[in-house]
């Protein structure tokens, strides 16, 4: 193999051009190849499967160039002279007009375990080429690139050099320039203060508007189904990262990176040596291929957390959506014991495996001391003390008496300066993990806040949520009792707004989740047509039939999600039965359909037993599905579907049960807005 792969080297210095990529790209097969081109500095890598080809190009000794790369995908044209820029304050442009000192190149092919997510394992598959560059100061820096059969990733590593020294990044300006004129599914920021809670729009990619924030992920298609996803992992000690349109560039505009600033206008200040985290650019011949993939995963570290026995996530009451209500109507305060007691018993009778309880429903203030009104903290709040009118040990006792654990709410103001502090209290005070909110930044300081509230809390034994937060990077890697992010528009906008149509919903599983873990509010049972549609804070409505809803437990990755009506809303209704036995993480994920904005069929399987959930927006469609997935042998099919009525009774559905095997094709009807759910068991012998 050696051998052949030098003569073939050897040959290609013969050759012309064109002849010579042929050759070279014939090489990627038989080695994990990185290449140079002679006296061209063109180095060459490919992904494990050959799908994926990067052209790295560096720069001529004695220019003033930048590095670029390029990436096709099964020979087509993606990503095109996308640069690489990053400056200090210590020795400034540290890549323009660069040399390569060395090159390394490697592979890996690793099992990685998975405790809570799409898959029970993800399979590190990727080749790798390593740069040390010399600046015309003499500064050293290394550029990583990974090709994986479903991404591209790089990032700078500055190495320790001097001893304890800093590096002061005064701007990032890494690029991407997309090719072609595909579609682009764009959220735009107002500021880099922002919750990350947008619409998406949908536009051509030459119509971005320029110098506007652009959040991540930022997703493309084109015509002939494939699709591009740009966005950030493993964000750790560094600012979090936008995009922007650069004005006065066409064919193609140029993306560049925009790092959130500190607040003397630099954007990061670290100790040497110094990782970026990785720019990621997920390719996949189908949108469902972005939610399939485990590489922003597989690019953090591994866990922190040695022993994860405590970390249990399930699903959970969240009574602040409902309105603090049981039944419907205001009647007992929602902290008194007997609210909780009334909640804690439905948990129990359920298989609900977690109650909350974060503010009161007259002034929303929080479960914790501080005489200020509402949510934000003012300078006499205590997180380690329950207010005078809260008998939380009451509520806990009585919740452990039932097995029902207990989580709560806190704003991330009220834990400045008091971490280690605040979550040994939190843990003798018996929460099992908590909501830290209002976050509405993500530059250094608030990232590296964000990453000392999960130590902390680990050390605690307790499991986090993360809300009004940029979009995951990865980190429950790291830090497995992250059970969410944010960093979404959803369902609690209901309670004053009609932004989360079923559109809205279906176009954030292709931007938003596919960066990893969505918290949405799930779980309303009160489903109202779009023109009938009203908000109400109290008892709100959701758009989308039930069965559209009951889908997003299957479609939206959430190891911990909300069942956030009141209990009596549930009691009875048709498709609960469904609610409370689909499970919240998985063995294996399948999309079977997708298509940004319209509709989404998600295949999951946990033991031997598979779970679909199907959303459609707009229009009626029929489904073809093919079961090809399942193993050999015979499988019992309990479905829920919309009713033949659901378009103006969007609260019915029907069920039904059906032999299946690998070889049929499930067929359904799926109304305006509507969707399905349905459970695959083994047959019994």
């Amino acid at each position: 193999m050696k051998t052949n792969f030098s003569k073939r080297c050897s040959l290609s210095r013969n050759l012309k051009s064109g002849a010579w990529l042929a050759v070279v790209v014939a090489g990627f097969l038989l080695t994990p190849g990185v290449f140079t081109a002679q006296g061209d500095d063109v180095y060459r890598l490919s992904s494990p499967d050959g799908k994926i080809e990067i052209s790295i190009r560096m720069p001529r000794q004695g220019s003033d160039e930048r590095p670029t790369w390029s990436a096709t995908f099964q020979g087509k044209l993606l990503l095109t002279d996308c640069e690489l820029g990053l400056q200090t304050a210590e020795a400034g442009d540290l890549l323009t007009g660069v040399r390569v000192l060395r090159q390394h190149s490697s592979s890996a092919d690793r099992r990685i375990r998975v405790l809570f997510g799409r898959a029970d394992h993800a399979q590190d598959r990727l080749h790798e080429t390593r740069f040390t560059l010399e600046t015309p100061s003499h500064r050293q820096l290394d550029v990583v690139f990974r090709c994986y059969d479903d991404a591209v990733a790089l990032r700078y590593e500055l190495p320790g050099v001097p001893k304890n020294g800093l590096a002061t990044v005064t701007d990032e300006t890494t690029s991407f320039r997309v090719a072609g004129a595909p579609t682009a599914y764009v959220q735009y920021l107002e500021s880099y203060t922002t919750s990350h809670e947008h619409n998406v729009t949908t536009v051509q990619y030459r119509d971005i508007p320029p110098d506007t924030l652009l959040d991540m992920p930022l997703t493309f298609s084109w015509d002939d189904g494939t699709y591009l996803a740009l966005t950030e992992a493993s964000l750790r000690h560094y600012a979090g990262m936008s995009l922007m349109r650069m004005a006065g560039e066409d064919s193609p505009p140029r993306l560049v990176c925009k790092l959130t600033p500190r607040p003397d206008s630099t954007k990061v200040v670290r100790q040497l040596p110094m990782l970026t985290p990785w720019r990621v650019a997920l390719i996949g011949d189908r949108p469902g291929a972005l939610l399939e993939s485990e590489t922003l995963y597989c690019l953090n570290d591994p866990s922190v957390i040695k022993d994860v026995s405590w970390i249990k996530p399930g699903k959970i009451t969240f009574p602040w959506w409902n309105g603090d209500v049981y039944d419907g109507q205001r009647d007992l305060p929602i902290l008194s014991f007997e609210m909780a007691k009334k909640y804690i018993d439905f948990c129990a009778s359920n298989g609900i495996p977690t109650h909350s309880l974060t503010s009161d429903e007259k002034n929303v203030s929080p479960w914790y001391y501080q005489s200020k009104l509402g949510v934000a903290p003012g300078p006499d709040t205590d997180v380690t003390r329950p207010r005078a009118d809260f008998d939380l040990p009451a509520i806990r006792r009585y919740a452990e008496s039932k097995h029902v654990r207990l989580w709560t709410w806190v704003h991330q103001g009220a834990l400045r300066g008091r971490v280690e502090e605040a979550f040994a209290a939190f843990e003798k005070l018996g929460w099992s993990g908590m909501m830290v909110d209002f976050f509405d930044h993500d530059d250094q300081e608030s990232v590296e806040f964000a990453e000392s509230i999960l130590q902390s809390a680990a050390r605690h034994h307790i499991m986090i949520h993360f809300h009004g937060v940029w979009k995951p990077t990865g980190w429950q890697r790291t830090y497995p009792n992250l059970m969410n992010h944010e960093g979404a528009l959803n369902l609690e906008y209901l309670k004053w707004s009609d932004r989360c149509t079923p559109e809205h919903n279906l176009m954030l599983a292709f931007t938003r989740l596919i960066a990893g873990p969505m918290d949405y509010h799930l779980g309303g049972f009160r489903a109202v047509p779009r023109a009938q549609f009203k908000p109400h804070n109290i008892a709100p409505n959701v758009l989308g039939t039930r069965c559209h809803h009951l889908a997003m437990y299957v479609c939206f990755d959430n190891p911990n999600p909300m069942v956030a009506d009141y209990p009596v809303a549930y009691e009875g209704q048709p498709g609960f039965d469904f609610l409370m036995l689909v499970p919240t993480w998985w063995d294996e994920t399948r999309v079977l359909a997708g298509k940004a904005g319209e509709v989404l069929v998600t295949a999951r399987r946990k033991g031997r037993t598979w779970y679909l959930g199907g959303m459609s927006a707009n229009h009626a469609r029929d489904l073809d599905l093919p079961l090809a997935f399942l193993s050999s042998g015979q499988y019992l099919a309990r479905i829920w579907k919309d009713a033949p009525d659901a378009e103006f009774s969007p609260n019915h559905l029907t069920t039904y049960t059906a032999g299946v095997s690998s070889g049929d094709t499930l067929k359904l009807h799926i109304a305006v807005d509507g969707g399905f759910v349905a459970q695959l068991m083994p047959a019994r012998k």
